[in-house]
């Protein structure tokens, strides 16, 4: 009976860090999906407007890996490195950002870090969740250490684009603050 609790307990510790995990990429995979949605915006108000939401549908059902590689792709990017600038058959409007270096290791090292993120999550999900037999303690203690280990990466890099977000939304308030005031004519 005493090993029957133990189990018990150890596998409620067990699923609670699976939970705060699983919740930690998810939080990534909503962060990937709202930048992506925004990077990259042109035409008039309305089209603008009509192209966010299909953004949004369009990454609603991507993968982690798809979103980290079209971040990596298009807002990870070499400052010494320019945009061509849009193509507009009339008058509208481009909004755009990117998360630059001038340093190229630290891109590798940034888009090398992301694509870790995904095969953890993909080997945890598909791989190591799968065979877990879950009639063995060993096995919980072991997925217990291997969650723990991965928290503090998850959540270093929930802060990374929460850093990214806020001043995405720091930088476009200030254009916003800019644009109404007197000196902006």
């Amino acid at each position: 009976m005493n090993e029957s609790v133990d189990i018990e307990a150890v596998r409620a510790e067990a699923l609670r860090k699976l939970g705060r995990n699983i919740v930690n990429f998810s939080k990534i995979e909503a962060a990937f999906k709202h930048l992506l949605s925004v990077s990259q915006l042109e035409g008039t108000g309305k089209t603008i407007s009509d192209q966010l939401r299909k953004n949004q549908t369009r990454l609603q059902k991507q993968t982690l890996g798809t979103l980290v590689q079209e971040f990596n792709k298009n807002i990870l990017g070499d400052a010494s490195q320019t945009e061509p600038t849009p193509d507009f058959s009339g008058v509208g409007i481009s909004l755009s950002f990117k998360v630059t270096s001038k340093n190229p290791d630290f891109l590798k090292k940034q888009k090398r870090k992301l694509t870790n993120i995904v095969g953890e999550r993909n080997k945890l999900i598909h791989q190591q969740l799968a065979f877990l037999d879950t009639s063995s303690v060993e096995d919980y203690y072991n997925l217990i250490t291997l969650l723990d280990e991965q928290n503090p990466k998850l959540l270093a890099q929930l802060e990374e684009l929460r850093w990214i977000i806020e001043s995405l939304r720091e930088g476009l308030k200030t254009f916003e603050d800019l644009s109404k005031s007197p000196d902006f004519l």
